[in-house]
């Protein structure tokens, strides 16, 4: 049987450190991050079978995580919670949830259930997603994060811009939808000033996470972010 590998999202380090170790005993290949954005982080860059998500992560909810991994990838989710209403695990079963632990964790039924997990998922053994690189928007700290995890500063008026475009990644935005969303006047002075700041991003963008922004043009409609994106909003 190969190997399985697990990523661990937890933002409590003791807990973290003590179910990655026992895990790595059980023969589990276990990484350990302590946020949403260095889950998706390690995501980008390493194949991983099954990810435990806990619950309440300091930057994102783990259940948006939960969702995500859902509707764009194969891998098994395990979310972890430190409550046990029904409530909760209904909407953690909703969001895509493929088993629920109530903490405290016994770390061997967790292995368990992983291993019986990815023996299930590969049964199946067409990839139905590919992998997927992602741009963030980190709507706390007002930065804009590429793939390679590059970070640039926003103006209020390029998180507003990048807001509206990211929040709907892969569809067309019309310029009068952006100019209302900038609050410019819809006319060619209008026009012009998001053009000049649009410009200003992309030559910001480009000096400091040294690729170019997935911004496409698209002609007599406006714009369209063309690559992957999630929100981190703190909730």
């Amino acid at each position: 049987m190969s190997e399985i590998h697990a990523l661990l999202v937890e933002d409590d380090n003791s807990l973290r450190e003590c179910l990655a170790e026992l895990l790595e005993l059980s023969g589990i290949m276990t990484d350990g991050v302590n946020c949403a954005m260095a889950c998706y982080q390690a995501l980008n860059t390493k194949r991983y079978d099954i990810a435990i998500i806990d619950e309440g992560l300091p930057d994102q909810s783990g259940l948006r995580i939960v969702e995500f991994l859902h509707e764009n990838t194969n891998i098994g989710i395990i979310l972890l919670t430190a409550s046990g209403s029904v409530t909760d695990r209904i909407e953690g079963y909703n969001k895509g949830a493929d088993h629920f632990f109530v903490k405290p964790i016994r770390s061997a039924e967790l292995a368990a259930a992983i291993k019986s997990l990815n023996a299930r998922l590969l049964k199946n053994t067409t990839q139905i997603k590919s992998d997927i690189i992602n741009w963030y928007l980190d709507k706390t700290s007002w930065n804009l994060i590429c793939p390679e995890g590059n970070e640039v500063k926003m103006t209020a008026k390029e998180m507003a811009f990048m807001n509206e475009l990211m929040s709907s990644a892969g569809k067309n935005i019309s310029r009068q939808s952006l100019l209302k969303t900038l609050e410019y006047p819809a006319n060619e002075y209008g026009s012009r000033s998001m053009d000049s700041m649009l410009r200003r991003l992309r030559k910001k963008a480009k000096q400091v996470l040294y690729k170019p922004l997935p911004i496409q043009t698209v002609h007599s409609v406006g714009y369209c972010f063309s690559s992957p994106a999630i929100l981190l909003t703190g909730d």
